[in-house]
Parts: C-alpha cells; structure tokens; sequence
C-alpha cells in the first residue's frame, strides 16, 4: 500500500516534485548499470531552514554496502549547499536497519507519532522523527 500510495504521489513525476522547485532535488545511485538506490529532498512543510529527506531507498542485495550513507550525505551536502540548520526525515519503527544508519550518519532522533490510520492505531506503529543539524560553511 505504501509504494501504491507513493507512486500515485510524488513519485509519479519526480521531474515536478524534486527537480523543478528550488530547494528540492533527487539522487540515484547505481551500479553495474543499475539503479540501486534512491532518495530525495524538499524543503520541510514545518519548518523553515529545514530540509525533509524524502524516499531513501536502497536494492535488498545493495544494502550493508555504503550505499544510503553515501545518498544521506549528498542531501546533507545540499542541505549546507541550501543554507539550511537541518535535515529531517520520518522513519517507521519497523525499520531497524535504517534508524541505525540514520543514527550512525548523526541523525539525532526528536519525537515519535503513532501512524495515524486504523492500523496503526489497533498495532501501535509508531513512526520516529530525525534531525541531523547542518553545520555552516566556513
């Protein structure tokens, strides 16, 4: 449901929601001719001087490898390229392999939510909030 729900969002015209709208952009990394990896970055409907991290995803057989460590830090780079203080993102609890990788990049986890649909409500998924906080350019 989720990729359905996304490919029918942003996803259908990345162009348009990453590439056109300043602040915003969208990676991919490859290998062997191959996209193995993805992510993408919009300016926070929060906050202002926020950039949100967007869609991070790496290929099952591409993970372990670098390769969302390498994606993280080009979004932070365009996050301090952007002059922006931070990078956020949203992750759900079940994803223990990227809280991790989150954390260990230096992302700094803020609040927790309880998803807001029936389902998440009856299994209690909760989805965590990040911040990394960009350091400024000398």
């Amino acid at each position: 449901m989720y990729i359905e729900h996304c490919l029918k969002e942003d996803l259908l015209d990345i162009k348009t929601t990453y590439m056109s709208s300043k602040g915003s952009c969208f990676w991919v990394a490859e290998a062997d001719e191959c996209v193995v990896g993805t992510v993408a970055a919009r300016p926070s409907d929060d906050q202002e001087g926020e950039l949100m991290l967007k869609r991070m995803s790496v290929r099952k057989d591409y993970r372990g490898l670098g390769v969302a460590k390498a994606l993280c830090q080009a979004v932070i780079c365009f996050a301090q390229q952007q002059g922006c203080r931070a990078v956020v993102l949203n992750t759900l609890m079940v994803q223990d392999e990227a809280r991790l990788m989150y954390e260990h990049v230096g992302f700094a986890k803020y609040h927790d939510d309880v998803l807001p649909t029936v389902y998440g409500r009856l299994a209690n998924v909760t989805i965590s909030k990040y911040r990394y906080s960009v350091p400024r350019r000398s």
